[in-house]
């Protein structure tokens, strides 16, 4: 393949990316660096379906999350040349398959954190998602909490959780932190007052659909980041990942690891799990 031509293709193709598609410019830049990296492949092999499945086995190796995006960038360059008649033959990139074991749950990073709650600017959902991120509680068991689930002590607080199959787990929190929670809560700790004096609680869906708002928004500002050099991921997550992200941080700062799955009130516990069940939590898991 000639290496000019392959030049001429490639900045087309990314001039159609910025200017028709309109994509930001730290997309372009990544979208060139992942196509320099396929170019050598074309260059010694042609662009044919030789040089695309060597070129996957050859980046295999990577991350998940990595190797799909290659994909994704490498398979709209052959299409974007397959629509504007520079290739022929059959669109062998659309048939291939790489299949994945499914990857275990990750959470969000300190920055990635950082940002995201950094826009969200309602204290509703500030408190909401902020007790999810403390104490790995799921949509559905904050919803149900209730005022009378806080027990205050001389020192500490306890949150009573009622999980999954009816399942009660006591997680130990600050007093700050607790009396944050139960601060203008009638019966319900996250009941919302209408304009008419009547209260219900959200739905999960309702918190759900907040949630990716917040993540949009998030990701403008990484992108924005990311054009001026940072190496930060976009947010790819759900409330739930604020679960996964407690459990990684309780682990890093040296929890155990049965301590953490009492916390979070793992349904999938082993027998010994059930007989080795850390109810005496001996740390604070939640402070403000």
């Amino acid at each position: 393949m000639d290496e000019k031509l392959l030049d001429s293709y490639i900045q087309e193709f990314l001039a159609n990316l910025k200017f028709i598609k309109r994509r930001s410019d730290s997309t372009v830049k990544e979208y060139k660096k992942i196509l320099t990296s396929y170019k050598k492949y074309l260059i010694k092999i042609g662009i044919n379906k030789v040089a695309f499945l060597t070129y996957l086995q050859d980046i295999s190796n990577l991350s998940q999350r990595t190797v799909r995006l290659r994909i994704i960038v490498i398979r709209s360059f052959l299409n974007y040349l397959y629509e504007s008649n520079y290739i022929q033959g059959t669109n062998y990139w659309k048939q291939a398959r790489t299949s994945f074991p499914p990857e275990s749950p990750k959470g969000l990073t300190e920055k990635q954190v950082e940002i995201l709650f950094s826009v969200i600017d309602d204290s509703y959902d500030e408190k909401f998602f902020t007790l999810l991120l403390k104490t790995g509680l799921r949509i559905s068991e904050a919803l149900s909490l209730k005022t009378e689930n806080i027990l205050f002590y001389s020192d500490y607080a306890e949150l009573i959780v009622i999980g999954k199959g009816n399942k009660e787990r006591i997680l130990k929190i600050s007093l700050s932190y607790a009396k944050s929670l139960v601060k203008e809560a009638k019966k319900m700790i996250f009941e919302v007052e209408t304009s008419r004096g009547e209260t219900f609680v959200p739905t999960q869906r309702t918190m759900q659909r907040k949630f990716k708002h917040y993540t949009e928004i998030a990701n403008q500002l990484i992108d924005f980041l990311r054009s001026k050099g940072e190496n930060i991921n976009f947010i790819s997550a759900t409330p739930h990942s604020l679960r996964h992200t407690c459990a990684k941080n309780l682990l890093t700062a040296g929890m155990n690891i049965e301590e953490v799955r009492y916390i979070l009130g793992h349904s999938n516990i082993s027998t010994t799990g059930i007989y080795l069940r850390t109810s005496q939590q001996t740390k604070i898991i939640a402070e403000i």
